[in-house]
Parts: structure tokens; C-alpha cells; sequence
């Protein structure tokens, strides 16, 4: 037995960023078949016409980020309380809003279509495309509203590989409906707009047997009163900010290179751009483990669980980040050529440019995780300063230097100077928070908390142990949960399969998680359908024992708490 070590959160990381790193690459690289598609089939002008209707899709992408987001969240911090119907309420909010909100913006897309097409697309040689392409994307508001939200839950509720199955496949179709509409049946820039509609639905439909199984989330009604809004929009809105104000340092950034550096500084900045598109492989992965392992463990107020957690978060972006610096820094040139953009005015530039963006980008990254972790505990404020001055002062310190490409580095270094002031300020107040990520230490004094090898010796040790913390902490139901805790130990020990367990207690709970096979020990049935069944006394006196027990299965590990009544 020792101190509770990385391993049973290790392994829900390594779950979770490698589903979430295959997501994100995935849809990265079917957005450039897409485009490739697209072009060929149709022309360039067909490219150029769906870029330029982009910032609608961002729109409604930046709208869902605004309730999504602090929603998952908030039902991943239930689901880590013992109350899933509270989570089912934030489901179901996510859900309903998605639809309604999607049906709006088609409205409103619709009515204010004209001037909306105007405001896109300045070129009457391409109007006529354009137009094609944004109404079928208008009426795609809700199909992809609910898409986002449904897959953002399937995450928090223990999924990631199906949504990195259904993200996979639902890129697949859109590239061979994209052949189908386009070429077949004629249909040009509409046809490919309609194959990701079609995709929207087919990604619908293939997570609906999810959440309708038995311990999934659920539709349910939601009452006034059931969720705080104000809660939801506080954690909402810096993410909301951030994506928003991307578009807003896309066009201040090629506003400076045009008018600093002229043709080729626009197009080293677009190379730039490209190169931070690929490197949201890296900080979208890390972000979609951080948000749903991070907001279950807040739920259990696991403090501990949250530092192990970051360090290796922390460790793998490291390791990233610094090979893909290193090969931005080592190959410019062939960069350049991969993106068409090796022509003799624009190489000076892209050399020159290129290396000292790379700086920008694992700064960027780096930073940019603190974000979930100040939102997980109400730091609202500097959540709130990170997304917005993350997007501003790079593009003010590359204006400032009159196109000097240190500068977004610069800015990036003042953002993280600041937070560090601002974070001292409030360890200032209190010691027991950790540097900069601002996560409580876990007081060896009121929580026990260790690493139990699944072995007969460790198993006594550890219920001597947590016997004498609980005796110190006055427990008055002592025995009761004593009693439960060794019997699903020793089950777990004797029976589970599992390498290790994390027991933690406080005065008023016991959590215990193993990766051993799936069990739950307060089913009846599932008791049934083992070879426990002389042996299952103990399990039997669980079951019918007078506390509050709950048990779920999640990240791949068995996740039982017990606290009294």
C-alpha cells in the first residue's frame, strides 16, 4: 500500500486522449479530403465559396460552445456527486436547447438571408455559388447544433471511442455523398453541403442506442429551478469568447501582414494559420480528457485525482509540443512546398516566420488547458481573462512590432505573466492551493487516500489503516462502513482482476475505484451470474446494509462510493 499513485487515472487518460486524438485528427484530415473534393469536382471557385461561408458554421459553432460545454461539465461533476438525475437534467437542457436554438438560427438565417449573403461574399462571380452553399448550412443549424451536443456528452458519459467511431464514420459519409451529390447527381456546391447534413443526421442516429441503455443518460423533464443559468453562462462564456474572437485575430493578424509585409508575409501567415490548425490536434485531445475526467473527479471532490490528473496531461503535451516545434523549426521549406506555398517571394517570409510561430503555438496550448481547471473551481474571472487575452494580445504584439512574428510569442508571454500574478495573488490568501492551476492540496489529516495492490497483506494493512482514519475523524456509523468497505475490498482482491485500488475517504465517505472487471456489487442479477454464490454472503450484507451506496462504471473502472444515510 502507499500514497495514491497516477495509475488507475493514467489509464483513464490514456482511454480518453487516444479516442479524443483520433477524433480531432480524424475531422481534420476529412475536412482537407472534403475541400480536396470540393475543388477538384467542382473548381476553385467552389472552395473559395465555402470558405467564405465559414463564419456562419463557426457561428453556430461558437453558440453551442456557449451552453455545451459548461453542461457537460457540470453533468460530469454530478455524475461524480452520486446524481445522475441531476445530470440527466443537464442532458436534456443541452438536448432541447440544441433543437430549438438550431430552428431559430434557421429562421433568422433565412430571413436575413440577403444581407447575410452580401456581408459573406463581396464577389458577383461567385454569388451565385455561395448562396447555394449557405442556405443548405442555414438549414443545417439543428441537425449540427444537436450533433455537437450529443457527442460532447457521449464523452462525460464514459464513450469516447464511440464518438470517435461516429466522428469517423460520420466523415466517411460526408466524403462519399460529397462524390454521390456532386457527381452523380449533379447537384454541384449544393451536393456537398447536403452530404454534411446527411452526416449531421447519420451521426444522430448512430448515438442514439447509446442513450438508450439502462445506466446512460437520459432525456427527462426539466422544472424551473432545476439548473442555475446564471452558473451555466458564467462557465460558458469564456469558451464562447475564445472561439468568437479567433475570427477576430484571423482578420486583425492579416490586416497587420498586409500592411507590414505585403503578398508574402499574407501568405506566411496563412502557412501559420495552417500549422495551428493541426496543433488543435494536440490541444483539442487534451482538452476533451481534461473536461470529462477532470468535471467527474471535481463531482468526487478529488483533489488529488485532479493533480494526477494534470501532470499527465501536462506530460503528454509536453512531449507533443515539443516534437512538433522541432519539426516546424527543422523543415520550414518543405512545410512551405506540402502547403503551396514555396514561390520565391513568399519563402523569406515563411523561413523567417515559421520557427518563431512555433512558440506561439506550444505557448498557445500550454496555456490554453488552464482553462477547464480555473472553470472546475470557480475562478471565473481568470477563465474569463485567459480566453479572451489568449486571442488579443498575440495579434496586438504582432501588430505593435509592425509584423514581427516574435510577437505573437510575446503576447502569449504576457498572458501567462499575468496569470501568474493574478494566481499568486490568490494563493496569497490560500497556501493550500497549488501554483498557477490554483487545485487545493489534499490535508493528509482529513484524507485518506492510497494506492492498494491487490494482494491478501496490502488488503490488511490498508483496513487498519483506514479503521484508525476514520476512528480519528469521529465517524459515528464506524462499523457499518467499515463493514461495506471490507467486503467489496476483499471481493475486489479475491475476485475482481483488477492490479490496483484507490481507496479514499473523508469523515462522511468512502470512494473505491479498481480496474478489474466490470461489477457491480449492489445488482442482484449480476451477483447471480457469478461463481460467487457461496461466497456472496458478504456482497448480500452490502446490498441490504443501512448507507448510502452508489456504483457506477466509468473510464473503464469500477467507481463505488459509500456514505452513511
Amino acid at each position: 500500500m502507499q500514497r495514491r499513485n497516477s495509475y488507475l487515472i493514467g489509464k483513464a487518460f490514456k482511454s480518453y486522449i487516444v479516442a479524443s486524438v483520433l477524433t480531432v485528427a480524424s475531422t481534420q484530415v476529412a475536412n482537407i479530403v472534403d475541400a480536396a473534393i470540393v475543388g477538384n469536382l467542382i473548381g476553385p471557385e467552389a472552395l473559395a465559396s465555402v470558405n467564405l461561408c465559414k463564419p456562419v458554421l463557426q457561428a453556430f459553432f461558437s453558440f453551442s460552445c456557449l451552453y455545451v460545454a459548461s453542461a457537460t461539465m457540470m453533468a460530469g461533476v454530478a455524475i461524480g456527486q452520486g446524481d445522475k438525475r441531476k445530470a440527466d437534467k443537464f442532458f436534456s437542457f443541452a438536448v432541447v436547447t440544441s433543437l430549438l436554438l438550431g430552428i431559430v438560427l434557421m429562421v433568422l438565417g433565412i430571413a436575413a438571408f440577403n444581407p447575410l449573403s452580401q456581408l459573406l461574399c463581396k464577389s458577383e462571380s461567385l454569388r451565385q455559388m455561395t448562396n447555394d452553399f449557405l442556405l443548405v448550412s442555414i438549414l443545417s443549424a439543428a441537425p449540427q447544433l444537436l450533433m455537437l451536443a450529443l457527442n460532447q456528452f457521449l464523452a462525460v458519459d464514459g464513450a469516447p471511442k464511440l464518438v470517435t467511431r461516429n466522428v469517423f464514420v460520420g466523415n466517411v459519409i460526408n466524403i462519399l455523398f460529397d462524390i454521390v451529390f456532386i457527381k452523380v447527381f449533379g447537384w454541384g456546391i449544393s451536393g456537398a453541403a447536403w452530404a454534411t447534413f446527411v452526416m449531421y443526421l447519420v451521426c444522430i442516429v448512430m448515438v442514439i442506442p447509446h442513450f438508450r441503455q439502462k445506466d446512460s443518460l437520459h432525456l427527462c423533464r426539466v422544472k424551473r429551478g432545476d439548473i442555475n443559468y446564471r452558473n451555466l453562462l458564467t462557465i460558458g462564456i469564456p469558451v464562447f469568447f475564445s472561439t468568437v474572437l479567433l475570427s477576430v485575430q484571423l482578420i486583425g493578424s492579416n490586416y497587420v501582414a498586409s500592411t507590414y509585409l505585403g503578398e508574402g508575409g499574407l501568405v506566411a501567415l496563412a502557412v501559420c494559420v495552417q500549422l495551428v490548425s493541426f496543433s488543435m490536434i494536440i490541444l483539442s485531445g487534451s482538452l476533451r480528457t481534461i473536461q470529462p475526467i477532470g468535471a467527474i473527479l471535481k463531482g468526487l471532490g478529488d483533489d488529488r485525482g485532479m493533480s494526477l490528473l494534470l501532470k499527465r496531461t501536462y506530460t503528454f503535451l509536453g512531449i507533443c509540443l515539443a516534437l512538433y516545434a522541432a519539426v516546424i523549426v527543422a523543415f520550414p521549406a518543405p512545410i512551405a512546398q506540402i502547403l503551396g506555398a514555396a514561390n520565391e517571394s513568399s519563402m523569406p517570409f515563411v523561413l523567417e516566420a515559421l520557427p518563431l510561430f512555433s512558440l506561439n503555438i506550444v505557448m498557445q496550448v500550454l496555456l490554453y488547458n488552464l482553462l477547464p481547471i480555473y472553470q472546475f473551481y470557480g475562478h471565473n474571472r481568470l477563465a474569463l481573462f485567459l480566453s479572451i487575452a489568449q486571442t488579443i494580445f498575440p495579434m496586438i504584439g504582432f501588430w505593435i512590432l509592425r509584423g514581427g512574428w516574435i510577437g505573437f510569442f510575446l503576447g502569449q508571454t504576457i498572458v501567462a505573466i499575468v496569470l501568474l500574478v493574478f494566481t499568486s495573488v490568490v494563493r496569497s490568501k490560500d497556501k493550500n492551493l497549488t501554483p498557477l492551476t490554483l487545485v487545493p492540496r489534499s490535508d493528509a489529516k482529513k484524507i485518506f487516500d492510497v494506492t492498494m495492490e491487490t494482494s491478501t497483506g496490502a488488503l490488511k494493512d490498508c483496513l487498519t489503516d483506514l479503521y484508525q482514519f476514520l476512528c480519528s475523524q469521529s465517524q459515528p456509523q464506524i462499523d457499518r462502513m467499515m463493514l461495506c468497505a471490507e467486503e467489496l475490498l476483499n471481493n475486489i482482491v479475491n475476485h475482481g482482476q483488477a492490479k490496483y485500488v484507490d481507496v479514499r475517504a473523508t469523515e462522511n465517505c468512502i470512494s473505491i475505484h479498481d480496474d478489474g472487471k466490470p461489477f457491480n456489487p449492489l445488482d442482484m442479477e449480476s451477483l447471480r451470474a457469478t461463481s460467487l454464490q457461496n461466497e456472496g454472503i458478504g456482497l448480500r450484507i452490502v446490498q441490504g446494509i443501512n448507507l448510502d451506496i452508489k456504483y457506477d462504471y466509468r473510464f473503464n473502472q469500477n467507481m463505488v462510493t459509500i456514505k452513511p444515510l
